[in-house]
């Protein structure tokens, strides 16, 4: 008889150890030879027919897995042939679209622009609603070659789930093959598939949807007709979300599940099941109302509290409220999804691309100190910073509306698009601006680098009159060799970004305010607008890159994560931090947003301590934040694991906004939470 902790070992190497039937496909040789031969007597064929060809010949025919014993088959080996042909579309974007590069970062003017191809989603209602043959008859009705390829990739991915039946005595996949789901089971099966085939065609799909919202009738129907009891239901659900742990064993950027506004009995089973799994993916979002209620808030606040911290509470009101000020319609807005780590984006409307772009904003301040040019007041260095953004983010434009522009070349994605009502009624994919709303994202990043750096320029030059700009920008040269009581005084008497300190704070205010001004309505190669985020990521990989700061940061050394201070230097503890944190409206980067705040067990340790987190969170999202996400550490506990990781394998690290095993880590990103931990004032 099947059960999840008897076969969890297993299922959690599923994608490592398949094993696939090429006795009943066909080898590499006659893909790629049927392949080459398509090409050949399709020279002039639209990208989009040329990709779904190639899509839908590996899901008829490329080798599937054996896994009789696994509930959710469905692997498929593309021998990498399908991200081989993105090279195809990148050279046929660089013929169509004259100077066009599809992807670059340049720290030196502190920009990346791309063709952002990890943050995307499927219409999972229209998916669970239409199943394969509504789609394909939706499809049928169209007589584009956009429909046509709809149709083709679906009807393809029907005869996939066919194969898939056979292979693996599977009736369910024989099932959802003709007819929409009916129960759980089917339900989840479908979104596997679809998900997968969407990946395989090297589009990322960031989120799995409101996961109470779309499965509860399943689930209701299931539970009245004996198919399910609640517990069988927490295997079904065990062994549906272990696929998306599999796949990348944690070392990826999580498999995003949504709950929320409305929380029902599936939002408390699966929260249950969550806990119990104990796993760092799939990760989390909750949606987060002033009414939320207690007995729920108590279930989420133990996860966390108990090490599952692959959870991010986001404020609800404050999202819709700036989405609706970024263009969505009220009913739309509502209707939003996070599609990555915190970023929204309006189910079944929207395609995001919400990290397109990046904007590294401390890179244009070294940049004003380098151009050698003197700045009677510190107000006059702050406008010439502010016009440095200014430049960059005009160069970033124009290069990032050439790669929207791109994207229908490089990688059109029918199996995607085809779930999108708009994009069915235009005739256009996704990548040709099939959606509602076409938006761009640009994160905002590392935003306490800049403020305590501008902070630091302000004492230094034009308050204390340590040292000249021409004199900083040597110092700085030098990676402040031969300044180290300069950089002390800096450390230890400039106020700091995260203390609730007036004379920071309100450089913070006016920075974001500034910076989101900028990309509020400024167009993209979309049809559609720049869409700001504020956080920073990959802290550790980006500051290798970047040089040393006024505010005494070292070059090489970690930034700024989110929406938090610099490490160690948010001195005044959690609770100033979250003033600081809240002075800045949040409805200005509808694209997100997000505060970590790292515990000492000791602070939340039995009932009390879970009253802490849920107030953390209730006093949060009551003040107008956006996303909040939690660590619990002790600093000891950490430099045991580094030291002893063998011991630690299931501790878990909420890392900007996804989960690892802190054992996965570098050194270097370890020592990042050690830092913090150590300098907790708790």
């Amino acid at each position: 008889m099947y059960s999840f902790v008897n076969n969890r070992m297993e299922l959690e190497k599923q994608y490592e150890n398949a094993v696939y039937d090429y006795k009943n496909s066909w080898t590499l040789q006659a893909l790629k030879q049927d392949w080459e031969n398509h090409k050949i007597n399709n020279p002039a064929e639209d990208r989009i027919l040329s990709r779904s060809y190639l899509i839908s010949l590996l899901l008829k025919h490329a080798p599937v897995a054996v896994e009789p014993e696994n509930p959710f088959p469905g692997k498929m080996e593309t021998y990498n042939l399908l991200r081989e042909d993105i090279q195809s579309g990148l050279q046929l974007a660089e013929e169509k679209i004259p100077g066009v590069r599809c992807g670059f970062r340049d720290f030196k003017t502190g920009i990346m622009w791309t063709v952002d191809m990890s943050h995307v989603a499927p219409d999972w209602k229209a998916l669970l609603a239409l199943g394969l043959p509504g789609l394909i008859k939706r499809a049928a009705k169209g007589n584009t070659v956009f429909h046509r390829a709809v149709k083709e990739v679906y009807e393809a991915l029907a005869e996939f789930c066919r194969r898939v039946a056979v292979t693996n005595n599977n009736p369910v996949y024989a099932k959802i093959a003709d007819h929409a789901p009916e129960n759980l089971y089917e339900a989840f099966a479908l979104a596997y598939v679809l998900h997968d085939a969407i990946e395989y065609s090297c589009e990322e799909v960031r989120t799995m949807g409101r996961f109470d919202e779309l499965y509860i009738n399943f689930y209701r129907n299931d539970i009245e007709s004996g198919r399910l009891t609640r517990e069988s239901a927490k295997e079904l659900i065990k062994t549906f979300w272990i696929v998306f742990y599999a796949k990348h064993q944690g070392k990826r950027y999580g498999k995003n599940f949504c709950f929320g506004p409305v929380f029902n009995e599936l939002s408390y089973l699966g929260l249950e099941t969550y806990y119990e799994m104990n796993t760092v993916d799939p990760k989390l979002s909750i949606l987060v109302k002033d009414n939320m209620p207690q007995d729920f808030a108590e279930l989420y606040a133990k996860c966390i509290r108990d090490g599952r911290t692959s959870i991010v509470s986001l404020n609800y009101d404050v999202i819709v409220e700036g989405l609706i000020k970024h263009g969505r319609t009220p009913e739309d807005a509502k209707n939003f999804i996070p599609i990555g780590c915190y970023e929204p984006a309006v189910a079944g409307k929207e395609i995001s691309c919400s990290v397109s772009t990046v904007l590294y904003l401390p890179c244009q301040i070294i940049s004003v100190i380098n151009s050698n040019k003197n700045y009677s007041s510190f107000e006059e260095f702050k406008n010439a910073y502010y016009a440095e953004i200014e430049r960059a983010c005009r160069i970033m434009q124009h290069e990032q509306i050439l790669c929207d522009k791109a994207w229908k070349y490089v990688n059109p994605v029918p199996l995607l698009s085809g779930t999108f009502e708009s994009c069915v009624a235009k005739g256009r994919d996704i990548s040709d601006a099939g959606a509602v709303y076409n938006t761009t994202g640009c994160v905002i990043a590392h935003f306490a680098d800049a403020v305590d750096s501008l902070a630091a320029v302000r004492c230094l030059v034009y308050e204390k009159k340590l040292c000249t700009l021409a004199q900083l920008k040597i110092i700085l040269e030098n990676n402040w060799n031969g300044f180290e009581d300069l950089r002390r005084f800096v450390l230890k008497h400039v106020p700091r970004w995260g203390n609730n300190d007036e004379r920071i704070d309100k450089l913070a205010v006016e920075l974001a305010k500034f910076t989101s001004e900028i990309f509020f309505e400024m167009p993209n190669g979309r049809g559609g607008t720049f869409f700001p985020s504020l956080y920073g990521q990959l802290v550790v990989e980006t500051g290798k890159q970047i040089g040393a700061l006024p505010s005494g940061r070292l070059a090489g050394e970690p930034m700024s994560k989110n929406l938090d201070s610099v490490i160690g230097m948010d001195r005044g503890g959690i609770t100033a931090l979250m003033e600081s944190v809240l002075k800045i409206d949040m409805r200005q980067f509808p694209c997100g947003t997000c505060l970590d705040l790292m515990l000492h067990p000791s602070s939340v340790s039995g009932s009390e301590g879970l009253q802490n987190i849920i107030h953390l969170i209730r006093t949060f999202i009551k003040h107008g934040g956006s996303g909040l996400q939690f660590n619990i550490f002790d600093a000891e506990i950490l430099k045991d694991a580094q030291k002893n990781p063998e011991k630690y394998n299931n501790l878990q690290v909420r890392v900007c906004g996804w989960n690892v095993r802190f054992v996965d880590l570098t050194v270097e990103a370890q020592e990042t939470f050690i830092k913090q931990a150590e300098a907790m004032n708790f």
